[in-house]
C-alpha cells in the first residue's frame, strides 16, 4: 500500500510517555480536540506524533528524536518505574480501515549508559481494521548477533522498511504549527538542527517562496478571501521578493489614496499572521496537521468558526487529519463537534490520564442531548486549584 492523503492515525497506545503512565487504545477520528488545564500534558500528547515523524525524517532516527527532546530521561514519564520501557503503539489506516499497525518499545541500553536501544519493534498489515500479516518482529536473529542494530528502528531504514514503507512515508508528512508572529516579523532564521518544518513558523515565507507560482497564487487567493471577511478593507494579498531575494507577503488595503495603502508582514497584526499561517498550512498536501492552541491572537468570531472551517478544509483536501489542543470555549462551541472527536486530559493518581468524551457517560450523555462540547467538557478541565488564585497576592 502506498501513502495516501486519506490515511490517518486511528488508534494510539502509550506507556511511560512523558506525563502518561498508560494510555490504552485511544480511537482517533479525522478531527481531534484535546482539552485540559495548563501543564497537564496536552503538548506532550501531540508530541508523540512529532516523535514518530522525527524517526523517519532525513537526519532523524531514534537517537536524534530523543536528543531533540533532552534524551530518554526527559521522554520517559517521571512516574514510570525505574528502567521501564517507553512504548508507542499506533494504527494508521485509510477510509476502509486498511493500513498498518506499528509498535515500538525502547529503553536505555543499560542502567549505567544513556544510549537508547530498541527493545521491541513490530509491524502488521491491517486489512479493514484487522491485523493481517506480521511484517516485522524485532529483535530478530540478526539483532541478537549484532546489538548495534538495535540503536536504530527498522522504520527509519529504507533497507528494512520495504514491506511497510508507506507507513514511513505517511509519518514523514506529519506537520506541526504553533506560529509565533514575532519570530516571523523579525525574519529570524529557523533553528539549526531541527527536523521538518519550523514549528514556530520561522520558515513560513520560505515555504511559500518554494511553492510553484501557480499553486502559490491559488492558495493566496483562497487566504485572501478569508482575510477579507475579517478585514473588509483588504483588497489583495500577494507574494513579493525584495532586492536581496528575501520572501515577503504584501497586502493592499482600501485607502483614501487612489492606489491604496500597502503593508508587508512586518506590519501585520499577530492575529493576521497566525491566521495566514494556519490557512496556508491547511492547504499543504501532506499528512496529519498538529495545531497547538490555534485560537491564540484570533478574534472570538474567527475562533468560533475554526472547527467547521477545519471540517470543510478536510473535505476539500481529501480528509487530512487535524489534531489540535485548545482552551477556547468559542472553538468548542460548534454543534458539529461530536463526542468521538473530544479528549479530556486531566490529573491522575500518577501523572495524567486521557478521557475520551465518547466513553465518559456524563459527557457523552450531555453532548448527545445537544449540550455543546464547550459546556460539557471544558468545565471538567478547570483545575481545582484555581480558587486559590483568588487569594494570591500580586
Amino acid at each position: 500500500m502506498s501513502a495516501s492523503k486519506t490515511l490517518r492515525f486511528s488508534r494510539l497506545t502509550l506507556r511511560n510517555w512523558r506525563n502518561f503512565i498508560s494510555i490504552e487504545d485511544l480511537e482517533l477520528s479525522r478531527r481531534v480536540f484535546i482539552v485540559g488545564p495548563n501543564a497537564i500534558g496536552k503538548s506532550n500528547l501531540l508530541d508523540v506524533f512529532r516523535f514518530m515523524r522525527d524517526l523517519v525524517l532525513e537526519g532523524g532516527g531514534l537517537a536524534k528524536a530523543l536528543e531533540l527532546r533532552g534524551g530518554l530521561a526527559a521522554v520517559r514519564s517521571l512516574h514510570a518505574r525505574q528502567m521501564s520501557d517507553v512504548f508507542i503503539g499506533l494504527d494508521v489506516v485509510d477510509e476502509s480501515g486498511s493500513g498498518w499497525r506499528y509498535e515500538l518499545a525502547f529503553n536505555r541500553e543499560t542502567a549505567k549508559t544513556a544510549r537508547a536501544i530498541v527493545v521491541s519493534e513490530k509491524a502488521w498489515k491491517l486489512i479493514q481494521g484487522d491485523p493481517g500479516e506480521l511484517l516485522l518482529d524485532r529483535p530478530d536473529t540478526h539483532d541478537r548477533s549484532d546489538k548495534e542494530r538495535l540503536t536504530q528502528t527498522a522504520l527509519q531504514q529504507t533497507t528494512a522498511n520495504q514491506s511497510f514503507r508507506g507507513l514511513a512515508d505517511f509519518l514523514r508528512g506529519v506537520s506541526y504549527l504553533h506560529l509565533v508572529p514575532q519570530l516571523l516579523r523579525e525574519e529570524q532564521v529557523p533553528l539549526q538542527g531541527r527536523l521538518g518544518i519550523d514549528p514556530f513558523g520561522r520558515d513560513l515565507l520560505e515555504r511559500i517562496q518554494k511553492t510553484t507560482s501557480k499553486t502559490r497564487g491559488g492558495r493566496l487567493k483562497r487566504i485572501q478571501k478569508v482575510l477579507k471577511v475579517v478585514a473588509p478593507q483588504l483588497q489583495e494579498l500577494s507574494f513579493v521578493a525584495d532586492d536581496l531575494g528575501r520572501p515577503h507577503l504584501a497586502a493592499k488595503f482600501q485607502h483614501w489614496r487612489a492606489q491604496g495603502a500597502k503593508q508587508r508582514e512586518t506590519q501585520f497584526s499577530d492575529g493576521t499572521l497566525r491566521l495566514i499561517g494556519l490557512l496556508w498550512t491547511m492547504q499543504e498536501k501532506t499528512g496529519p496537521l498538529l495545531l497547538e492552541e490555534p485560537e491564540l491572537s484570533l478574534h472570538t468570531g474567527i475562533v468560533s468558526r475554526l472547527a467547521p472551517f477545519i471540517h470543510r478544509a478536510q473535505v476539500a483536501a481529501d480528509g487530512r487529519q487535524v489534531i489540535l489542543s485548545t482552551h477556547a470555549e468559542h472553538l468548542l462551541a460548534d454543534p458539529g463537534i461530536s463526542p468521538e472527536e473530544v479528549f479530556l486530559v486531566r490529573p491522575a493518581v500518577e501523572g495524567s490520564e486521557v478521557v475520551a468524551a465518547a466513553e465518559n457517560d456524563q459527557i457523552c450523555r450531555l453532548m448527545q442531548n445537544g449540550i455543546l462540547a464547550s459546556e460539557a467538557v471544558l468545565p471538567q478541565s478547570a483545575s481545582k486549584q484555581l480558587r486559590l488564585f483568588d487569594r494570591a497576592k500580586p
